[in-house]
Order: C-alpha cells, then sequence, then structure tokens
C-alpha cells in the first residue's frame, strides 16, 4: 500500500475510536513498555497526544518516565521543524496553531542527547518502516539523532505487510509497540 493509502485507511479507524476506546487501548500500549528493558536509557523523547485525533494518551507514559528518574524531552514544533524541550514533572502545556500540545517552561536541548525516541504514527510494517502524518518533523528530528538511539513507534495497530513507497530520507524504527505487543525489527 502507498503511505497515502495507508494514511487514510488508519485515520479513518481511529476517528471512529471513543475516548473510553482510546484511554484503554493507551493504557495496554504503555502496559507493553514495561517489558522493553530501558534501564540503561536516560533521556527520552516523546510526544504529547493531540486529543481531536485520538493519539496515544501518552501522561501515564511520561509519569512512569519521571517516577524512573529518567529525563523527558517533548517536541516543540518551530517553522518546518521540531526541537527537543527538557520538562519537569508537573510541567504544563498550551495548544499551537496545530492543536498539538506544547511545553510551556522547558531547556532546549540537542538531539544527540536523547538514548530513546517514542514516535507517533498511524502504522509500521514487517520491516520498521512508519506512516505518520507526512509532515515530515520527524525523519528531520531523526536525521540529527545519534545512530544508537532506540526508535519506537506507538501505534493502536499491528504491523501491515509492506509499505510501497518508502524512500531514502524516512528513518525505520526498532521496535513498534501495540496494544496486543511489541514488535522488534533489530
Amino acid at each position: 500500500m502507498l503511505k497515502a493509502e495507508v494514511r487514510k485507511y488508519y485515520r479513518n479507524i481511529r476517528k471512529q475510536f471513543s475516548k473510553q476506546d482510546v484511554e484503554r487501548l493507551s493504557k495496554e500500549i504503555s502496559d507493553q513498555l514495561q517489558f522493553l528493558d530501558l534501564s540503561l536509557d536516560q533521556t527520552f523523547h516523546i510526544f504529547l497526544p493531540i486529543e481531536k485525533n485520538n493519539e496515544i494518551n501518552t501522561y501515564p507514559i511520561i509519569e512512569w518516565l519521571f517516577s524512573q528518574n529518567k529525563t523527558v524531552t517533548l517536541p516543540l514544533v518551530v517553522g518546518d521543524d521540531m526541537i527537543n524541550c527538557k520538562v519537569e514533572k508537573g510541567f504544563e502545556t498550551q495548544l499551537n496553531s496545530l492543536h498539538i500540545p506544547e511545553p510551556i517552561v522547558y531547556k532546549e536541548i540537542e538531539s544527540t542527547a536523547i538514548d530513546v525516541i517514542f514516535i507517533p504514527m498511524f502504522v509500521a510494517d514487517k520491516k520498521g518502516n512508519r506512516v505518520g502524518y507526512g509532515g515530515g518533523y520527524y525523519d528531520k528530528f531523526l536525521s540529527r539523532c545519534r545512530p544508537d538511539a532506540k526508535k519506537i513507534g506507538l501505534t493502536y495497530f499491528r504491523p501491515i505487510d509492506s509499505i510501497d513507497d518508502v524512500y531514502f530520507g524516512d528513518f525505520p524504527i526498532d521496535f513498534c509497540v501495540t496494544p496486543g505487543g511489541i514488535e522488534s525489527f533489530t
């Protein structure tokens, strides 16, 4: 399937989710993360959910990271790119023009300081190629990260067989976490 077809298909399914579905599935994804050994990793980048798009609620994951004394960074869109914002427990957010929650108080850090990146997406294929919104924000960001940083996609949906229009600038993920389990592509 082509990315545009995949994006449309999974966006339509996700639109049908109730708030209860989102919370239940988000908790199942959060629970699955306990099976990944992230004990040696210190600095984590994680997205905040766009609620109107029924995105995965990542706030419980963020609380879990804080409880493990991990450093948490959030994305902040600047023009056609994004920066990493280190936040402290109890951080506050505001919605940007795209309805993405962004931190108000933060300290910017370099992408090379990040050990683990939790990536929003619609779905991945069995090779770890992913389909997001198509803006290229995460591919730009990932190009600045260390090659050994773990790339973990979070999605409601199991991997599909193939995404046919992957291009050179796409960064595959190392793991895909769904409500039903964890797929490893490494």
